[in-house]
């Protein structure tokens, strides 16, 4: 009799640790970290093809979707230690999936680099970036083949968001990122680039008549900007879908900071990359 109690008692035990490991394992998925694979060439040489990254959602803060501002649509997001640097590379949500207005689907994702941070201004000559004048130091890490974009065919050349200012992936801008509390004057070049961001941030539509644009039928001159927003480009320029061919991203959409490759699998050889392993992502 002794000995079943004490059967009965390691059992219960044995649940209870699984169940606060379970918990524990949750709440750290949710606030700190978040694992993906890397599916695509587009963060060459940076990241491969079969690269396992670890995410660390400190960096802005944890995303929790499920709470937030119901008003205005946005998730909360809890203080992270840091903000967004230049330079990052981020895990973030496709904010165009199948669409070509910005969405909320938080079962999508990307992952680039930060090129540009709100209040920038930038533009692309000969696939090199330029924020506020200046050539970036962000072009040392991402690709520039200018033989590469001149021999690329037009069709993937030309981004379709972009392709009525003329712009192409390697001569684009220039553009303004805005930044929280930006008020911006509505005209035809500003209705074109801030049209999906104005649209998303209020939920009302944003059209032009007759050289007059009307929010939800209400004359809009000036937009006052509630959210950041950021310029991700892909490490391997000329093989990247990232914000040259759809647009600004949402500070809302980002997940977090890629911090390390914990795991890496060749996948045409399907041998373990070994000296990736744990390997710091910069």
């Amino acid at each position: 009799m002794k000995r079943t109690k004490n059967n009965r008692r390691d059992i219960w035990r044995m649940v209870l640790i699984g169940i606060i490991t379970m918990v524990v394992v949750i709440i750290l998925r949710i606030l700190v970290f978040a694992s993906f694979k890397i599916p695509s060439f587009s963060m060459e040489p940076t990241l491969l093809v079969g690269d396992f990254i670890l995410v660390n959602k400190l960096t802005p803060g944890p995303r929790i979707d499920f709470l937030g501002n119901n008003e205005e649509g946005r998730p909360l997001r809890l203080t992270g230690y840091r903000t967004i640097e230049r330079n990052d590379i981020l895990v973030f949500n496709d904010p165009y999936y199948k669409s070509s207005e910005i969405i909320q689907n938080w079962n999508a994702h990307y992952v680039k680099r930060c090129v540009g941070m709100p209040g920038d201004s930038l533009y692309i000559t000969g696939g090199t970036y330029y924020i506020n004048g200046l050539r970036s130091e962000i072009n040392d890490k991402i690709g520039n083949d200018s033989l590469q974009y001149r021999t690329m065919r037009t069709e993937y050349r030309v981004p379709g968001m972009f392709k009525e200012l003329g712009w192409t992936i390697d001569y684009f801008g220039p553009i303004y990122l805005p930044a929280q509390g930006d008020l911006v004057t509505l005209d035809t070049i500003n209705m074109h680039l801030y049209r999906p961001l104005i649209e998303y941030e209020t939920g009302k539509k944003l059209v032009e008549m007759e050289d007059v644009y009307l929010l939800d039928g209400e004359i809009c001159r000036q937009y006052l900007f509630k959210r950041n927003y950021y310029f991700m480009a892909g490490d391997r320029g000329t093989d990247s879908k990232d914000s040259r061919y759809w647009g600004l991203l949402p500070e809302d959409h980002i997940v977090g900071k890629v911090a390390y490759i914990w795991k890496s699998k060749d996948s045409y050889t399907d041998k373990y990359r070994w000296g990736r392993f744990f390997k710091p992502v910069k």
